[in-house]
């Protein structure tokens, strides 16, 4: 347990209920004047932000013309996907860390992706976001456990929804939106809807909508083979099979009652599915075994309820928040593999879920006397329940998992300060945190127990009118999930002759990180030579131990029946015998270490504006596993999860009162830092660039309502691959999409 005190990153704060204004803004990637970071009720402005802040409005979503949220996020500074290339299957990933190490929430409340340490539960995206509905997105990177509790080692990405009050400009009425979207390379169709309503007593939003994605058109590779590197067959598709869909429904109501109070609730159900899937949703299975697919679906239900009461008293800011969620997975495996003329059958169908019941009780008091002085405490308990099973016709009803509980319980306490003339802004904050996680069929292993400390410290000093300097100091954690602790399996490995397995691990220690991050920020207006200039730069640092992955430690067992380190044959090499077992079991594997850049700078003149954001970012990790081998690597090696430096430029100009045009070129550095080992097999990607324009019609008079938007992405068809991948073996990603968009405000 970590006992050292540090504070907050004054960037992360926000307010839950703030009646902040989001303005649409023709900025090609808008960063909001005002951080709303939710849960903790305090707000900064985001030139004062000590940390790495990205916040999107609606509008600079709206341009992207994207159904997938997951492809809007992948274009801010350090942020990537992992997973497939398929619609609705990949995962947001900051800083090279994904799944369970970051945090994602909807108006406050936390989306889980579940993982065992060797992939997520649930293989198709389980966000269920549709992008028109949120009205910021805000992508915090580096450590946030101060204000999340476990996770958010790698960052946070905070999405908040519309209320009335948005699509009406705060003025009373009712209203309706309806909104059409074609893009050609997945043949996607997408249509949401909504109804709202604002009074002075009510705001209430019904928002609908349904996307669908046919088979994906990619480019396929042309290349030759050479001696050094051959061209699988999966790098010259240029479509890539695909039946997938997501429906959403959600209903967002806010009861204004007397003076100081208010109520709000809101209902959100998606669900997605994607069918005949390549087995693992991997395109090479789909070549090799053309008799064998899969099916996915997962539903999703949320119900929240918020009560808000904010009287004319500077000590008494509270909310309180109820929370119930229940997500569902299902996956069926459906055919054969062919083995000389035997046919094995692979057919089985899994389903498993996911309950959370939640409570969280804040209140902000404002000690403001001779400088500005606020504290925020925030009081936060949730159970989660889990289950599993697995039907397959020569194995029956089983089970890896079991049923797992997990119980948390954290209390934080933030004070943020304004000093000197409000020259310095300082904010520093303690969480604890304790957890417990416990499973019924492993009842040979005691409950597992235990807590942690997270603290940040912010700093940003205003050095002169136009320029700021920022540090930051954060720890923070990520406690092992039930399914990490608590999974067993058996079975035969694809190296002849051995057995794979996993097996359950319920002394697992939780992920342990530090992060420091500096940097400079540079704000002009009304220059002779612009109307306004932005620049932040932020440097990280960050240190992860007790690491978690899945080691796949191979071994026999000798005369006396202990393990031994095994080879992996099939003959012994250097007088070690060949390994019967092969172990896949999550483990504390080591440490790894990030460092890198991120840079995001805004400038606009007259009709003109633009926006560039950079990153770059070297990980390296001791003590891996070598899946090739099946040992680990104790010395220091490039971390093969690294993403590639990425650069984005966009442009905008305003050519008429009613149409703006925009153009953006997203650059990849070739990512070829890997170890010898992933290199001679293929690994390692090339430099890439993409071009996408995209246009805006906005209506007059009668036609005021409605907007035109069009787009085309990756204009120059050009053949990518998402690093960390081989170039010669992956299939690429999406080629030139043209984009096509129809709505009208009624």
């Amino acid at each position: 347990m970590k006992l050292t005190l540090s504070a907050l990153s004054i960037g992360v704060l926000g307010a839950l209920n703030a009646s902040v204004s989001y303005a649409q803004t023709t900025k090609p990637n808008q960063i909001d004047d005002v951080i709303e970071v939710h849960g903790h009720k305090l707000s900064v402005i985001n030139k004062d932000a000590a940390g790495s802040i990205t916040a999107m409005d609606s509008e600079a979503m709206s341009r992207r013309q994207q159904a997938e949220l997951t492809q809007i996020l992948r274009e801010i500074p350090s942020v990537e996907l992992s997973g497939s290339v398929t619609p609705l299957a990949a995962q947001p990933s900051i800083r090279g860390l994904y799944g369970e190490r970051i945090h994602i929430s909807v108006d406050n409340v936390k989306r889980k992706i579940e993982s065992d340490g060797n992939e997520n539960i649930a293989a198709i995206n389980s966000l269920g976001i549709d992008p028109s509905q949120l009205k910021q997105v805000q992508v915090l990177r580096g450590a946030d456990s101060l204000t999340v509790g476990s996770g958010a080692i790698g960052g946070s990405i905070r999405l908040v929804t519309k209320d009335a009050s948005d699509y009406l400009s705060g003025q009373t009425g009712f209203g309706s939106q309806l909104t059409l979207t074609h893009q050609s390379n997945s043949d996607s169709n997408f249509v949401s809807g909504s109804l709202f309503s604002l009074s002075d007593n009510m705001d209430t939003v019904l928002h609908m909508s349904r996307v669908t994605f046919s088979d994906i058109d990619v480019v396929g590779s042309n290349a030759p083979s050479t001696d050094e590197q051959e061209i699988d067959d999966v790098a010259r598709l240029d479509k890539i099979k695909n039946d997938s869909e997501r429906q959403n429904i959600a209903l967002k109501n806010t009861w204004f009652i007397g003076k100081g109070h208010s109520l709000q609730s809101k209902v959100d159900w998606s669900e997605t599915r994607s069918d005949d899937q390549p087995y693992r949703l991997n395109a090479s299975y789909g070549l090799a075994y053309p008799t064998l697919s899969e099916d996915f679906n997962n539903d999703y239900i949320e119900v929240t309820s918020t009560y808000v009461y904010q009287p004319d008293n500077r000590y008494i800011d509270f909310d309180a928040q109820l929370v119930y969620s229940d997500k569902e997975y299902d996956k069926q495996t459906i055919g054969y593999i062919t083995r000389g003329e035997r046919e094995i059958d692979f057919t089985r169908h899994k389903q498993g879920g996911t309950k959370r019941y939640g409570v969280r009780l804040a209140n902000l008091f404002d000690l403001s006397h001779d400088f500005d002085h606020q504290v925020a405490v925030e009081l936060n308990y949730d159970y989660e329940e889990f289950s599993q099973s697995e039907f397959a016709p020569d194995e029956g009803m089983t089970t890896k998992y079991g049923d797992s509980d997990a119980h948390n319980l954290s209390l934080s306490v933030i004070d943020q300060v304004s000093l000197l003339n409000d020259k310095l802004l300082m904010t520093a904050g303690v969480r604890y945190d304790s957890y417990k996680r416990s499973n019924d069929l492993y009842t040979e292993f005691a409950e597992h127990d235990d807590g942690e400390l997270s603290n940040e410290l912010g700093l940003t000093l205003k050095t002169t009118q136009h320029i700021n300097i920022y540090v930051k100091y954060s720890e923070a954690f990520r406690a092992p999930s039930a399914q990490e602790l608590y999974k067993k399996d058996e079975w035969r490995c694809h190296i002849g002759g051995k057995f794979c397995y996993y097996e359950p691990q319920p002394d697992l220690k939780p992920e342990e990180s530090e992060n420091l991050e500096g940097g400079f920020g540079v704000f002009v207006d009304e220059m002779s030579w612009g109307d306004s200039f932005e620049l932040k730069v932020i440097y990280f640092d960050n240190e992860i131990v007790n690491f978690i992955d899945n080691v796949p430690f191979m071994y026999y067992y000798d005369s006396s029946g202990e393990k031994q380190q095994g080879s992996p044959g099939p003959e012994p090499a250097n007088g070690v015998p060949v390994a019967t077992h092969r172990d896949y079991s999550a483990k504390n594997i080591g440490k790894l270490i990030s460092r890198g850049w991120e840079v995001e700078m805004h400038y606009e003149l007259g009709k003109f504006s633009s926006y560039v954001g950079y990153s770059t970012i070297n990980m390296d990790a001791y003590g891996v596993p070598n899946f090739f081998l099946g040992t680990v690597d104790v010395n220091k090696q490039p971390y093969s999860e690294a993403p590639a430096d990425k650069l984005n430029l966009s442009l905008q100009y305003q050519v008429l009162d009613n149409l703006d045009l925009g153009a953006q070129m997203l650059a990849y550095r070739a990512q070829r830092r890997l170890t010898e080992f992933y290199l001679s097999r293929g690994y390692g990607t090339d430099s890439y660039q993409l071009f996408n324009l995209t246009a805006k019609y906005q209506g007059t008079g009668n036609l005021s309502g409605l907007v035109v938007r069009a787009g085309i992405d990756n204009l120059t068809d050009e053949r990518y691959v998402r690093a960390p991948a081989g170039e010669a073996s992956d299939p690429s990603e999406l080629g030139r999409n043209y984009k096509l968009t129809l709505s009208y405000t009624f």
